[in-house]
């Protein structure tokens, strides 16, 4: 006894999933994108409540290539334990003149966030009152 197959139940599938396609990707076509509303980011404002009048704040520039800076771009450090040992000697001197330290991270807007975010975490373990800012440079 022969079994004979259905070959048109098969080719019958594959229209289908043919038919599938094209209405998907006539929805895509037609499927109107609109623009996102640009969002203002809250303002941290951490640095500024818990240092008195006179404090001094420190910025620290977090690069595109991963880097943080300070002193205006003099100082550079690769790792977050030199970018430690920096913040403690910085708040060291400061404290000597009797005056509280803060610290502003600015990182850049194409800055990997996990440099950002490990920079105020030494921060938060240095117990110094941080604010974090993200800035597109002009030019870039």
């Amino acid at each position: 006894m022969k079994i004979k197959r259905n070959a048109g139940n098969s080719s019958l599938m594959i229209r289908m999933i043919d038919v599938v396609f094209i209405l998907l990707f006539g929805f895509i076509a037609v499927s109107q994108i609109s623009r996102a509303e640009q969002i203002d980011p809250a303002k941290s404002t951490e640095a500024e409540d818990d240092a008195p009048k006179g404090a001094e704040i420190v910025i620290i520039g977090v690069r595109t290539d991963g880097t943080y800076s300070a002193e205006g771009g003099e100082e550079t450090f690769r790792s977050t334990s030199s970018l430690r040992r920096y913040l403690k000697r910085r708040n060291a001197e400061i404290r000597s003149q009797g005056k509280k330290m803060g610290v502003r991270i600015r990182a850049n807007f194409d800055a990997p966030t996990k440099r950002a975010l490990a920079a105020a975490k030494v921060c938060k373990e240095l117990g110094i009152p941080k604010g974090l800012d993200v800035i597109k440079v002009r030019g870039q």
